[in-house]
């Protein structure tokens, strides 16, 4: 199985990652809240966004960068990819469930970094670090904007037009906070992730992050909260992601072949949900609909409970596994693939740019 993986240009460890934010999301959209935090709470949907952040660097060129004969090409690719993300998250919010979908505000930060595809890593640190200081500030004072141009809650904007480009500045994935994920991500794609050393520095600077700004925090008497998106929420929470992904990106890339293989079969279930994140996340709230659907009495989330993640979670890794033996994509990354990169109306449909494995 490591081979084929290989063989496809996927990296196993990336899958992994994005299986485990997956079923994290899953946990934390179906199990009932409880007052002590979960490991998956926040840092599930950051690890998302961090990979994000990965794969749009790697579908440009990876370590190489975008060279400049295709630059534009890339930027449609990206471009169409967001939009496809915004019209996907526009329609799974009209299932009109309480779980605040995070897809559309993805597509927006996917438009929002094009103009990074093309900047030195000196400059993407830049953003990231200026999105993780300064964008909570702009978070609030966009608030503090909108509740006065309206004189309510910025609630009231779900039923209107404008709710979902507020939605991404101030919502509960705001873009001016999550820009700095996604640059992250990037940076790492920029830096190299298959070479060892940048695995080992993933997990070494991502781990020093996270306890660092945990420790600050507790000393402050400020504790990291999910979704507060503070400062210390994206250093701290950013870390984990970090350090996960130079973890999980070593062990399938870096390690002897055996322990590959080995962990590899371990592991297919896992990665085979993260290699089709859109479609499992898009079947995850559509099963969630019908049984809040099913559930009418519950109250808002009186239907959550722990059975209900293992019955989900179980059949997701079970499907996906067997999908995956015979298809290599999910069925909505095959559309966006298609439409994005080989678009099968052209006559000579390019294909999607290739990444040189280094070390």
């Amino acid at each position: 199985m490591s081979e084929t993986v290989r063989r496809s240009g996927r990296i196993l460890g990336l899958d992994v990652a994005r299986g485990i934010a997956l079923i994290g999301m899953l946990f934390a959209h179906t199990v009932p809240e409880t007052e002590a935090e979960t490991v998956f709470d926040g840092r599930s949907s950051i690890l998302f966004a961090v990979i994000a952040g990965v794969s749009i660097g790697l579908m440009t060129g990876g370590q190489r960068g975008v060279a400049p004969d295709a630059r534009g090409r890339a930027a449609r690719v990206v471009a169409l990819r967001g939009l496809l993300l915004i019209i996907l998250g526009v329609a799974l919010t009209a299932f009109d469930t309480p779980i605040a979908i995070i897809l559309d505000t993805y597509g927006f930060l996917f438009l929002l970094a094009i103009p990074l595809l093309y900047a030195p890593h000196w400059l993407i640190a830049i953003v990231a670090a200026a999105a993780a200081l300064l964008g909570p500030l702009a978070v609030t004072a966009i608030g503090d904007a909108i509740d006065g141009a309206t004189g309510q809650a910025a609630v009231v904007l779900e039923s209107e037009w404008l709710f979902f480009p507020e939605r991404w500045l101030d919502g509960t994935y705001p873009a001016p906070v999550w820009l700095a994920y996604i640059a992250i991500g990037l940076l790492i794609a920029r830096s190299g992730i298959r070479k060892t050393r940048v695995q080992f520095t993933l997990v070494v600077v991502g781990s020093l992050a996270a306890v660092a700004a945990y420790a600050v925090a507790a000393v402050l008497s400020q504790p990291v909260l999910a979704h507060d998106d503070s400062t210390a929420e994206v250093i701290a929470s950013g870390g984990v992601a970090v350090a996960v992904i130079g973890a999980l990106v070593w062990l399938s890339e870096s390690t002897p072949a055996r322990v590959r293989t080995v962990s590899a079969r371990i592991l297919w279930p896992i990665s085979s949900a993260g290699s089709m994140p859109l479609t499992v996340y898009s079947a995850q709230i559509v099963v969630l609909w019908l049984v809040i659907a099913n559930h009418p009495t519950a109250g808002l989330l009186g239907w959550q409970s722990l059975p209900l993640f293992f019955a989900l979670a179980i059949p997701t890794l079970v499907v996906t596994s067997l999908w995956r033996l015979r298809f290599e994509q999910g069925p909505l990354e095959w559309v966006v693939s298609r439409v994005t990169t080989q678009r099968p109306w052209r006559k000579n449909p390019p294909r999607a740019p290739e990444v040189t494995p280094t070390r």
